[in-house]
């Protein structure tokens, strides 16, 4: 029997505890999640931009009870990345994000098991803490995040 079968957690794999968020590529992510405010019922949840010191993406976070979306534009037209993302596919789910224990090693299991690395882990922080977060690629465009709280106490989405 194996220590899954046994319900035990493989020692250095860590594991998915469940889906954190979507973020979604749009042309314009302050009307995005003033359109899932106004007609779906979400609350604006936090903000990322100039005004925060963000020079290059603009996020917008929305909640609904469990269930958060992201949404981002390009602040410049200069994004080559987003505006071919957007070109191909257009508005849409661009990342899938899960709150993971052992982040670091959910990486590597990742990679090393065949998804394409596309940020190892990185580390952000704030007077609540810090956040460990790593992403990488499957197949197709869509990427996913692997987020760790282990060590942030706040109710706040992100450092």
């Amino acid at each position: 029997m194996t220590t899954h079968e046994r319900g035990e957690k493989p020692v250095g794999i860590g594991r998915f505890i469940a889906f954190d968020h979507l973020t979604f590529w749009v042309g314009n992510a302050k009307q995005a999640a003033y359109y899932y405010c106004a007609v779906m019922g979400f609350r604006p949840m936090a903000y990322k931009g100039l005004e925060t010191g963000e020079r290059k993406v603009v996020s917008h976070a929305v909640r609904q009870n469990d269930v958060i979306f992201v949404f981002q534009s390009a602040l410049f037209p200069g994004n080559e990345e987003m505006g071919a993302h957007l070109t191909a596919h257009g508005d849409g789910v661009k990342d899938i994000a899960f709150s993971v224990e052992d982040c670091r090693a959910l990486y590597r299991r990742a990679v090393e098991n065949g998804a394409k690395g596309v940020k190892e882990p990185w580390e952000e922080k704030d007077e609540h803490g810090s956040v460990v977060m790593a992403t990488v690629q499957t197949y197709g465009d869509t990427t996913h995040t692997f987020i760790e709280r282990a060590d942030y106490s706040s109710d706040h989405f992100l450092p």
